[in-house]
């Protein structure tokens, strides 16, 4: 747990985790535990791209056509983490509202995962 726990840490060092923190915060204020598992995902999915969270936002906003292909590679991602619909769903919440809140605007209509 030690080593998930500073890959954690490692994870909210990235400005674009930190923007993401405190915009989300300043509506809801979560606590540190509610954060550990949105962190972990937004981690697992970065590490499903092989690239660091500022890396991914950057892609994102330089080039709308890549946005939509992270987003379709999201819900491929959310497949392989779980077969429950409801949870895949919060879990593409998650990391939609990562991409939000660093100024990637994100819809959820045009992303489906098969194309």
């Amino acid at each position: 747990m030690e080593g998930n726990t500073s890959a954690m840490n490692d994870l909210k060092s990235y400005p674009s985790v930190q923007k993401w923190i405190e915009n989300v915060n300043r509506y809801y204020d979560l606590s540190d535990e509610e954060w550990d598992s949105r962190i972990q995902t937004l981690a697992d999915f970065c590490r499903s791209e092989e690239k660091d969270p500022d890396t991914v936002i950057a892609e994102a906003l330089a080039d709308r056509g890549e946005k939509v292909d992270f987003i379709r590679r999201l819900k491929r991602f959310v497949k392989t983490q779980t077969s429950n619909p409801r949870v895949g769903h919060d879990l593409e919440n998650i990391v939609r509202s990562f991409f939000i809140h660093n100024g990637a605007r994100v819809v959820t209509r045009p992303y489906r995962a098969d194309t």
